[in-house]
């Protein structure tokens, strides 16, 4: 099998498709011990495709399939979880921004590209990891992107997560989980089992500890990047 370190972790994997292998092949690595490894069989992946959305393509199923079996080792062992946001790195600090689809994500880390130029690298722009490791949580890139594609093999410690939500003027405010908890699990796969739920929750609960969390209403302008920006360096209480 074919060795890959996504979020620190060394998996391996023998996908077969061409499509799964060039998405991967950046998260290659030579040498080493496999953590875990993850196998589809011909089954698992002709029922994960039947109730796809591409019923008749087996090809474009393999890499969510192989990603979601990766999520749920993450989450199980490793203090690791999916979610689902655009996240960047700006001056060694992870920024994630997580909505619904068709919000404005990717609209918005543009703007920050936009303002900030070169300072800025895109981690992920739909299906980051975060991963707690040592004690600090990380935005961690993978191999799957969304249909824009942008990312890179890269891990930032987490600055600021936001919650977006449209509207004609630009505004921040830091709030406590429990004020978008709905939108915050339905951003990632939700556990099967109380274990893996209770962990997931324990994870939210550190992450939110140390990272801002921010409900950010934006129109497309440049200047929401800004907006964005300065509430994560503010330094009042969470509300």
């Amino acid at each position: 099998m074919t060795l890959y370190k996504i979020a620190g972790v060394h998996i391996a994997a023998e996908p077969q498709y061409p499509e799964t292998i060039d998405r991967m092949e950046p998260y290659r690595c030579d040498g080493g011990e496999a953590d875990f490894s993850v196998e589809i069989s011909p089954e698992e992946l002709a029922d994960f495709t039947a109730s796809s959305n591409f019923p008749d393509r087996p090809d474009m199923n393999e890499g969510p399939l192989l990603y979601t079996k990766i999520c749920k080792r993450m989450l199980s062992e490793y203090d690791g979880f999916f979610f689902h946001s655009s996240a960047l790195e700006l001056d060694g600090e992870g920024y994630l921004f997580t909505a619904l689809s068709g919000t404005g994500k990717s609209t918005h880390t543009r703007n920050w590209r936009r303002l900030f130029g070169d300072r800025v690298t895109m981690i992920n722009d739909d299906k980051p990891i975060i991963r707690k490791i040592d004690g600090r949580f990380y935005v961690c890139g993978t191999p799957w992107m969304g249909k824009s594609n942008i990312g890179c093999n890269r891990m930032a410690p987490v600055r600021a997560v936001y919650v977006l939500q449209r509207g004609e003027q630009n505004s921040a405010q830091t709030i406590s989980p429990g004020v978008v908890l709905k939108q915050l699990l339905e951003a990632t796969l939700l556990p099967k089992t109380k274990e893996t739920m209770s962990n997931l929750l324990s994870l939210y609960n550190d992450l939110f500890s140390s990272a801002k969390l921010i409900l950010l209403t934006c129109n497309k302008d440049v200047e929401a990047a800004q907006v964005a920006y300065d509430a994560a360096q503010d330094e009042r209480i969470t509300q």
